[in-house]
């Protein structure tokens, strides 16, 4: 037993030289051996504090349109490659003489298979648009504006449309572009071909009718993206080529922000609502020569307003020291996080819990500085629900804890 006892220290000892700096690594070895001591610990220390940003929407799963509880959803930005899909084509070798191109067809698949508007819909593109017209990790509704776009030639109009399916599978609504006149195929092919010093390749998206509910469809994050069918012919071949989106967003001027928003811990994507969460450490036993993270849960409770299952809130190391207040507003979210380590909480029965062990053993190894996290809405949820968490230092019953699970060396 005493040998045993000793190997599992000698292997704790040699896991802590080896992955010194790469905290996020699982724990190569079984920590529910009997041998070792388990201690626990709670961690109550915890501030935090709500900002308000212009809201982020590129890197969602869905392009929005409609207005719908104090949103509204201005227009969608896509930008095409001038590679094909299959690599084997650049859209300047569609421009060659031997080449003649029947039509294109931009396509863009709704999200879900109910069909939602018979709103109208307009397609434009941008040839003075210049080498850039937005950009997915920083483009929002104040610095992209009605004016901003006011440029924007229109290619045509169209109506969502759905097949009836012929067996129990799902069709999804389809809103298809087609241009097959010479004069408007030869401006989008020199417009996506790169032939000129206009390289943005950015169409827009817009409803031409008003849509009082939101409504979507599937941007390049998913299966069934937006795409631009080009159909043509070399010779005596028949051919067809498909041209993908390189990058996407959805305009959103959010709804107005609730007393519910500013006085708790508060997310949302199209709200632009994030929060930032602090720990203190300092009366816990965190010594990296004397201890492994086994588990670090930290468990949230929100308010019982609204359900929140399927919910995911995204948690992110802070670079640096933030001073932070119950809530505050700011022109532009430059509170620089570590992107290689994101931890992902879920929600059960209004209850959020994350686990944040990765956050954890870098404080304790020093690979991270204890700056806090920064909390926001994932892309892979509906961006215009928003969470509220509880935090209230007047009253502990449902504030958030973090338990923490640890080997005693």
């Amino acid at each position: 037993m005493k040998n045993s006892h000793l190997i599992s220290i000698i292997a704790i000892f040699t896991f802590i030289v080896i992955f010194y700096n790469c905290t996020e690594n699982p724990i190569p070895y079984n920590l529910s051996d009997s041998d070792l001591t388990l201690d626990t610990v709670t961690v109550r220390s915890i501030v935090g504090g709500t900002y308000l940003a212009p809201p982020l929407m590129g890197s969602t799963d869905g392009l929005y349109f409609g207005n719908a509880d104090g949103f509204k959803n201005l227009f969608s930005l896509i930008q095409f490659s001038s590679l094909s899909l299959s690599g084997s084509v650049r859209a300047y070798s569609l421009l060659d003489s031997t080449v003649t191109i029947d039509s294109l067809v931009f396509a863009f698949t709704a999200t879900d298979d109910t069909l939602r508007t018979n709103s109208e819909f307009e397609l434009y593109y941008f040839p003075d648009g210049g080498d850039s017209v937005f950009s997915e990790i920083e483009s929002n509704y104040l610095n992209i504006t009605e004016t901003d776009v006011v440029s924007a030639v229109p290619i045509g109009r169209s109506f969502f449309t759905q097949e009836v399916p012929d067996s129990t599978e799902s069709t999804y609504p389809k809103l298809t572009f087609i241009i097959d006149n010479l004069d408007g195929i030869d401006e989008i092919i020199n417009f996506i071909a790169d032939t000129t010093d206009t390289q943005n390749r950015t169409f827009m998206l817009r409803n031409f009718d008003p849509i009082d509910r939101i409504v979507s469809i599937n941007s390049r994050e998913s299966t069934d993206y937006p795409i631009i069918n080009v159909y043509y012919r070399v010779g005596e071949d028949t051919l067809h080529s498909v041209f993908f989106p390189v990058k996407d967003i959805t305009i959103v001027e959010p709804r107005p922000i609730t007393e519910n928003d500013m006085d708790h811990i508060s997310v949302g994507r199209a709200t632009g609502l994030k929060s930032i969460i602090k720990f203190d450490f300092s009366d816990i036993p965190i010594d990296s020569t004397n201890m492994v993270i086994k588990s670090a849960e930290l468990i949230f409770n929100s308010i019982p307003d609204i359900s929140l299952d399927n919910y995911e809130i995204i948690a992110a190391i802070l670079e640096d020291s933030i001073s932070i207040s119950n809530y505050w507003e700011i022109d532009e979210d430059q509170y620089a996080i570590e992107q290689n380590v994101l931890m992902t909480g879920t929600f059960e029965n209004n209850q959020m819990k994350m686990e944040i062990r990765s956050f954890l053993q870098g404080v304790n190894t020093g690979s991270y500085n204890n700056f806090g996290l920064k909390l926001y809405g994932s892309s892979k949820i509906n961006p215009f629900q928003s969470a509220n968490l509880i935090l209230d230092p007047n009253n502990s019953d449902n504030n958030p804890y973090l338990k923490i699970v640890y080997v005693k060396l």
